[in-house]
């Protein structure tokens, strides 16, 4: 009987991992934003390539003058923030409206290797931010012929 109750234990605590599992990839795949301590974060993908680590993050509406980079060796910050401000006055109907719009985030990205921060360049094209970053000389792979 104890065997019984262990599989069936078991059975229940595989699906539950199961479960979580598949509601963690459909977030990944179909989630454009995660949202962290109610404000929206984008998604990040990170490419090792061979010489350099390439970061693509999303920002649609954001300019790049509202975009801030830190890069370390091993660290990439990304800091958005934007605010706008309308106003419509009708005098002749004593008619006033102000409205105030801000929408900011902050993210920090460890890198899978140590990079060169000095070298580092981005781009923002169609609400894409670019990130390249060359690798350190530590970092990159050598191939090694035997003799």
């Amino acid at each position: 009987m104890e065997e019984v109750t262990q599989e069936i234990l078991q059975s229940i605590a595989n699906f539950q991992k199961e479960m979580e599992k598949t509601f963690r990839e459909f977030w990944d795949k179909f989630s454009k934003y995660t949202v962290s301590l109610g404000m929206f974060e984008p998604l990040v993908d990170i490419e090792d390539r061979s010489d350099e680590v390439v970061i693509y993050m999303d920002l649609p509406g954001f300019s790049k003058n509202e975009i801030k980079i830190k890069v370390t060796e091993d660290s990439v910050e990304v800091r958005a923030e934007k605010s706008i401000e309308r106003k419509n006055v009708e005098k002749e109907r004593k008619y006033f409206t102000r409205q105030r719009f801000y929408e900011g985030f902050y993210k920090r990205i460890l890198l899978p290797v140590k990079v060169r921060p000095e070298q580092a360049r981005a781009k923002l094209e169609n609400g894409v931010l670019e990130i390249h970053i060359p690798k350190s000389e530590a970092a990159r792979e050598v191939e090694v012929n035997v003799e």
